[in-house]
């Protein structure tokens, strides 16, 4: 397994010295934040994170902005939403990324039947421009809301994962299991990866409380990360664990804590 953290919120070129510096063998490149939105990769910029790469050397994926509904179902703004996608594949394609992390948006609790249809639809061409690129996506299971809350993300439970990956069946459209979102469902990560074993991509790892993704430290919560990383050996899994942190210490403190884990369980982290 490779541990990893995001880069973010500050400009992604400012974290290659801290991973090389810290024993970080990967990135996650992370445009959540305006510094690292799609229109600030120029070719000059894109270059130029390539030859930080190599210098250091890191390897990275890239994940796109969480809060673009791509399941939006307004004629217009979907076909927005699609093209916004469609250049998150290019963008990491040419900066030679080795995954590339989405999502798919939320919705109002109406209009179900259209929302995952414009979703699937949405997704059509994304998915075939990354079977071009041999690149591989995953979709990130995000947080369940609260129960009484009118906004829901999409992509939440095994269910509605399951309805898009048998819409598009491609061995390059995945999931990235985010551990901290899946804690908070009755079935826990262990339902997820029983659920999708050949589909893992990468993982986002932080801790919480079980009730509220509260993005603790790994070790201040109440997840058992042993046992997801038991599971995720059991089904080969040799992907990213990326410590989904924006501070510093926060991150070299799960990573210490995470490489303990993984070293009890006779597993090289790389």
């Amino acid at each position: 397994m490779k541990l990893c953290f995001n880069a973010g919120p500050e400009p992604i070129e400012e974290y290659f010295p801290f991973a090389h510096e810290n024993g970080f063998p990967w990135m996650e490149l992370s445009c959540n934040n305006p510094k690292n939105f799609l229109p600030t990769f120029n070719a000059q910029r894109i270059n130029h994170i390539k030859k930080l790469r190599d210098k250091y050397p890191v390897r990275y994926g890239l994940h796109s902005a969480s809060f673009v509904n791509a399941a939006e179902i307004e004629p217009t703004v979907r076909k927005a939403v699609e093209k916004h996608l469609l250049r998150y594949v290019e963008l990491a394609h040419r900066l030679e990324a080795e995954y590339l992390v989405l999502h798919f948006g939320y919705h109002f609790s109406l209009f179900l039947e259209e929302v995952f249809g414009s979703l699937i639809k949405t997704y059509t061409p994304v998915v075939e421009l990354a079977e071009k690129y041999d690149l591989p996506i995953g979709i990130e299971n995000m947080n369940k809301v609260h129960e009484d809350c009118e906004i829901a993300y999409l992509g939440v439970t095994i269910e509605e994962l399951s309805r898009v990956f048998k819409a598009l069946p491609s061995k390059y459209l995945g999931l990235t299991l985010d551990v901290a979102h899946a804690s908070l469902l009755s079935g826990g990560p262990e339902s997820f990866i029983k659920a999708f074993p050949n589909k893992v991509v990468s993982t986002h790892i932080s801790d919480n409380d079980l009730y509220l993704d509260r993005h603790l430290p790994v070790g201040e919560g109440k997840i058992d990360f042993r046992k997801v990383f038991e599971l995720l050996i059991g089904i080969g899994f040799k992907g990213t664990l990326n410590i989904e942190l924006n501070k510093n210490e926060d991150r070299l403190i799960s990573k210490q804590r995470l490489m303990l884990i993984l070293r009890d369980l006779g597993i090289k982290s790389t």
